[in-house]
């Protein structure tokens, strides 16, 4: 039997609240002048979070926001740099001046920069057919709060890794999912039979595009990356490294969390 994973929106949100987080002392994004005179483009990652991004070691993947990152840091004539943080309390001092996959509406982002979108996250519509089953949630989502309201029952979890472990123990048919994280599993877990579903439909309004985050940059460089990012994504690029991690790249759809 194959177990059920619809796609959701859990993970993307969490770098704009991040950012939005802070203390008194902070470091902020370089000037596009500076960036010229160092030549380097710096990123903020986590050392350990696979697909994202990961400190590897000689042949393993780095992840693909870092890949993206540096395909980005290339097409603008720059190397990227890394500051790994592993504690999002960290962010806001740590010498970097982008970050990854930042949802593209971000209300919360406080005089920050946003690029146009890279891909879109487009999770399943839900059919009348699982109001009977209970539905898998990681707790205090998006698609929790949204599963709640619409009168799905939900079995929560505190990750979607228990969650996983779960469908694929057969505890529960069904889960609300980041298909990021679907494709990521089924990557490193060839012979599972946790899918997303033959049908997948978006549900409108859980769908958002994700952009580049730059931190209180200079205009010119926002602009820089900005202008980086409709090229990168016009080569279809993103989908050819989306591919290595087994996630399935969808376009921008211009839309923002809703």
């Amino acid at each position: 039997m194959h177990h059920g994973l619809i796609a959701g929106s859990a993970a993307i949100a969490i770098l704009a609240t991040l950012i939005a987080q802070g203390t008194t002392h902070r470091a902020d994004a370089a000037s596009l002048a500076e960036v010229r005179q160092n030549g380097i483009l710096r990123l903020c990652a986590n050392p350990s979070a696979l697909p994202y991004s990961n400190l590897t070691d000689r042949g393993r993947l780095a992840g693909f926001e870092v890949e993206l990152a540096e395909v980005l840091a290339h097409e603008m004539g720059f190397e990227l740099g890394v500051t790994w943080v592993r504690n999002a309390g960290d962010i806001k001092n740590s010498d970097c001046d982008v970050l990854m996959d930042v949802v593209a509406s971000a209300a919360s982002y406080d005089r920050e920069g946003l690029t146009g979108p890279l891909t879109t996250h487009l999770p399943l519509r839900y059919s009348e057919d699982l109001h009977g089953q209970k539905i898998g949630v990681m707790v205090g989502t998006v698609e929790h709060e949204w599963l709640a309201k619409h009168g799905f029952r939900v079995s929560v979890f505190a990750s979607q890794e228990d969650m996983i472990a779960a469908i694929e123990a057969g505890e529960i048919e069904v889960g609300a999912t980041d298909p990021v994280i679907v494709g990521w599993y089924r990557h490193e877990h060839p012979s599972t039979a946790v899918r997303i579903p033959d049908g997948y439909e978006p549900e409108p309004a859980l769908r958002w595009s994700v952009s580049v985050g730059l931190r209180r940059a200079d205009d010119a460089l926002l602009a820089a990356v900005d202008a980086a990012v409709s090229r990168v994504v016009e080569q279809r690029i993103p989908a050819e490294i989306y591919a290595k991690y087994g996630i399935t790249y969808l376009p921008p759809s211009g839309a923002g969390l809703q």
